[in-house]
């Protein structure tokens, strides 16, 4: 998930930059798009994990449903299988469940810049929303492993018991991702969005992060 979360990140950023080198200098406008645009990319992520860690998942569940009850067609289809064979499902079960797991420096000098009071406190706000923003954006690694097991559930679980049973209705993977996701995606771009304005309250000339640090040093 962290890494997920890094990729996304990284697109966020080149949103971010693509933006500034087309003139969009507005930081409170800008941030909260690249935030969106990576939210995105972050939910893209997460389909490509599924898709990685949902194919084993759904062979090994094919099998034990096989093994309880098994549907005449899927016998017919698996009768030359050497693989199914061998093993035993249960045992082959339990071993693919184990394996989707989780795998500022001073020089004692001051502002020489000649920032004010509210400026100065208009830098702080902009820190605080800063740190807010990127907790809110952590928050989606601390609940990783109840996400990663209820999309693989929702992808791959739900959909064949669905098939099986036709008693279950199913929901889509991305419905479980949005409803965890969207609210601490949301407060991110609000506090960036904040962090922006405030930084370009306090050094209108600066249409960055980096340039406004520039200016600070």
């Amino acid at each position: 998930m962290l890494l997920i979360l890094m990729l996304a990140g990284l697109a966020g950023f080149l949103t971010s930059f693509s933006l500034l080198h087309l003139h969009v200098f507005s930081m409170r406008l800008r941030y909260p798009i690249a935030i969106l645009i990576a939210y995105g990319v972050f939910l893209l992520l997460l389909r490509v994990w599924l898709w990685v860690h949902g194919r084993r998942f759904n062979f090994n569940l094919r099998r034990v449903l096989d093994f309880i009850e098994p549907d005449p067609f899927d016998v017919l289809d698996l009768g030359g299988r050497a693989d199914y064979a061998g093993g035993g499902p249960v045992g082959s079960w339990g071993q693919s469940v184990a394996s989707t797991g989780g795998s500022s420096g001073s020089h004692g000098s001051t502002f020489d810049i000649g920032l004010d009071f509210d400026e100065l406190w208009l830098i702080v706000i902009a820190l605080i929303a800063i740190a807010a923003g990127l907790l809110a954006s952590l928050y989606v690694v601390f609940i990783a492993p109840t996400l990663l097991a209820e999309i693989l559930v929702d992808g791959v679980l739900m959909a064949v018991l669905y098939k099986r049973l036709a008693k279950i209705e199913p929901r889509h993977w991305l419905q479980t991702a949005f409803h965890k996701t969207v609210v601490p995606a949301l407060l991110a771009a609000v506090f960036f969005s904040v962090a922006g304005y405030a930084l370009q309250k306090a050094v209108p000339e600066a249409h960055s992060i980096a340039e406004v640090w520039k200016q600070i040093r």
